[in-house]
């Protein structure tokens, strides 16, 4: 069975507010669905909001997508596309306490890109050694 949470996160310089919804998609394998149309281009045209620059999935299981979809329109949570993303992540998020910093992180690398530029690779050391990530 699948357990889910409704979660947002505010980034540290309140510039994004970001829903979640974090998944147990299979034992010990969570993800962060991503509720929020992020407007990658709100300061510059040049931001590129190509998924594989963001750090974005396309959910694409059938199974997945429909308890998803599920879940949403029975808790009356906000969400009009036909089509859901989540972070792209390297690893297994192996509980909900990891996908909370897992989205923290990923929430604060996306509010730097959209505001400054850059790449993941080079934002996420920069917010770490700030102390506004620890991932």
């Amino acid at each position: 069975m699948m357990r889910y949470e409704f979660n947002m996160y505010r980034t540290s310089d309140k510039f994004l507010d970001i829903k979640f919804l974090f998944v147990e998609i299979a034992p010990s394998d969570w993800r962060a669905y991503i509720l929020t149309d992020i407007n990658y281009q709100r300061i510059s045209q040049e931001r590129s909001d190509s998924i594989t620059v963001i750090h974005r999935l396309t959910e694409y299981d059938e199974s997945i997508r429909t308890k998803i979809f599920t879940f949403i329109r029975n808790n009356n949570i906000p969400y009009c596309k036909q089509t859901i993303h989540y972070i792209c992540w390297s690893s297994v998020v192996k509980n909900l306490e990891s996908m909370r910093e897992v989205a923290k992180t990923w929430s604060e690398i996306t509010s730097y890109y959209i505001q400054h530029g850059g790449s993941f690779e080079t934002i996420q050391p920069r917010l770490k050694a700030r102390g506004i990530v620890t991932l």
